[in-house]
């Protein structure tokens, strides 16, 4: 039934995007974007063991292949104190939002809002404020994503309560959880997850504050917290981001234990410009993992460095083709290779570094680079 529901309303906002929106005030306003792309792995891997290498890829997940990476049609408008929006996305970084039939369709947001004058509340499906960068392309300055990305969430179910007092935006949420469930019940475990943060304008920067705790199905406490600035001069952007995270497994049994505990932590750079058509765009970051390949009797424990260069070209307003290189260099061989295999023990054939190459062509929702 989800996935006739979900394809059905999918079906619906394409021929309503199809059709000229309405012409009154409150909406709905339909937008669009798009992205498609080319990922070329120099480290040629045989197999995708370890799945470090896929989050080097423009769309996450292929490698040596063209890619639709994200097709997304967004609604929204108001009536009133109240508004809503939505977005149905299609393509592979559908998987990443978790919600998805099939890996092909997800709705990444949908949530109703209503003007209380204290403040704004909110319930449905709403963006995390965990985190600088986004799922889609065209809005983040780098083809691929950082590491620490790949640890954040993206929505969330539940209900907020937002507000300014003298310039500093507040905002707090009771959630199902640190991620959208993917079970057939929305909070199967009947735990929740709260979200706190705070951004105050710094010069011609941004600073924001976001944590979210977490129980997760009785067996996984998280905590998370991000921080990052960000900002420009003229032509110039930069931002600078941190990332902690730390899960703790509890309950469990011997047939069926609890997931291992882990950690990450994460400082990520970010600097560019643009010069009329043309962009480019610097991020540097140190990613230091632990715990995380889930595995009890090879725990790992790594630091790994993460160099990307893109950019960009305007070839008409809105539609922009990019280029990037990136290269990862971990103290343990973490990275598939092209004798990449994988055994009882674990995965082999792995080296510490990975030279990725990826091309995209984008349709931006709004005119302009970034």
């Amino acid at each position: 039934m989800q996935k006739l529901s979900l394809a059905a309303l999918a079906a619906a906002l394409l021929v309503c995007a199809a059709a000229p929106a309405k012409a009154d005030e409150g909406g709905p306003t339909f937008t669009f974007g798009a992205s498609t792309s080319f990922v070329y792995d120099i480290n040629e891997p045989d197999d995708q063991n370890t799945g470090e290498n896929r989050k080097t890829y423009a769309d996450g997940e292929s490698e040596e292949a063209f890619n639709v990476d994200l097709v997304q049609i967004g609604v929204s408008g108001s009536r009133g104190i109240a508004t809503y929006g939505a977005k149905i996305d299609f393509g592979d970084w559908t998987d990443a939002i978790e919600d998805n039939i099939d890996g092909d369709v997800a709705l990444q947001e949908m949530f109703l809002a209503i003007d209380a004058g204290f403040g704004v509340i909110s319930a449905g499906r709403m963006p995390t404020p965990i985190g600088y960068e986004v799922v889609e392309p065209w809005a983040d300055p780098n083809i691929s994503r950082s590491r620490a990305w790949f640890y954040q969430p993206i929505s969330h179910d539940g209900a907020a309560i937002s507000g300014e007092i003298r310039g500093v935006s507040l905002m707090a949420a009771v959630v199902n959880g640190m991620h959208i469930n993917v079970e057939g019940a929305n909070n199967p475990d009947d735990e929740y997850g709260v979200i706190a943060s705070f951004s105050v304008p710094i010069g011609d920067a941004d600073f924001r504050f976001a944590g979210i705790y977490s129980d997760e199905h009785d067996e996984l406490s998280e905590i998370e917290l991000n921080a990052f600035i960000a900002g420009t001069y003229e032509r110039w952007r930069y931002g600078l981001e941190s990332t902690w995270l730390d899960a703790n497994g509890h309950g469990g049994s011997i047939d069926n234990p609890s997931p291992p505990d882990f950690t990450v932590w994460d400082v990520t750079g970010y600097g560019g410009a643009t010069f009329g058509k043309w962009s480019g765009d610097l991020r540097l970051s140190y990613t230091d993992e632990e715990g995380t390949n889930g595995n009890y009797f090879n725990r790992n424990h790594q630091g790994v460095v993460s160099f990307t260069a893109t950019g960009g070209y305007e070839i008409v307003e809105g539609v922009i083709l990019r280029a990037e290189y990136r290269v990862d260099s971990s103290d343990d061989p973490i990275f598939d290779d092209h004798n990449s295999d994988a055994t009882q023990a674990g995965p082999v054939g792995t080296t510490d570094v990975i030279n990725v190459v990826n091309v995209q062509l984008l349709w931006t929702p709004a005119t302009g680079l970034h």
